[in-house]
């Protein structure tokens, strides 16, 4: 996978969560990720492929429970305490604002994705396997109450 097709997924990331939730997070290098390793306690997962299928793969955002109870509680301006079906939903709504915004970066670039609706999976210790055929590429970003990461794991993709 190219390096360079992780830009516009961070930069929909910060776009997002700056935009609906008023926070900026700090991001980390990107790295290519051992797929035992967890992503996050909740994480929204989007489905990407083009057309004709010869591009696949999908986007996926872990969350810590301290931060996606942060970002949810900013988002909707109520306190949450704990992670409920308003707030999976909401990490959700996030993955899906996400994939709009990098969608439309990519477009620009010449590649033109759809996405599937987005899933919600939560639990402890949960790994996203990329296979060996479509590495999965993470991104960490950090907020004042913890740690969320971008996986975008794609096959076939090339930028001109």
């Amino acid at each position: 996978m190219d390096t360079r097709i992780i830009k516009p997924f961070v930069d929909a990331t910060l776009k997002v969560l700056e935009t609906m939730a008023f926070i900026k997070p700090t991001v980390g290098e990107p790295e290519f990720r051992d797929a035992s390793m967890p992503l996050g306690e909740v994480v929204g997962v989007v489905g990407l492929s083009n057309e004709d299928e010869n591009i696949r793969g999908f986007l996926a955002i872990g969350f810590s429970e301290s931060s996606i109870i942060q970002i949810v509680s900013s988002m909707l301006g109520e306190k949450y305490e704990t992670i409920d079906n308003e707030v999976k939903e909401a990490a959700g709504e996030i993955a899906n604002m996400i994939s709009g915004q990098s969608r439309q970066a990519l477009s620009s670039m010449g590649i033109k994705l759809q996405a599937s609706l987005p899933s919600v999976i939560s639990g402890k210790d949960m790994t996203m396997d990329g296979s060996e055929k479509r590495p999965l590429m993470i991104v960490p970003f950090t907020i004042e109450s913890g740690s969320f990461m971008l996986g975008v794991c794609m096959e076939g993709i090339n930028i001109k």
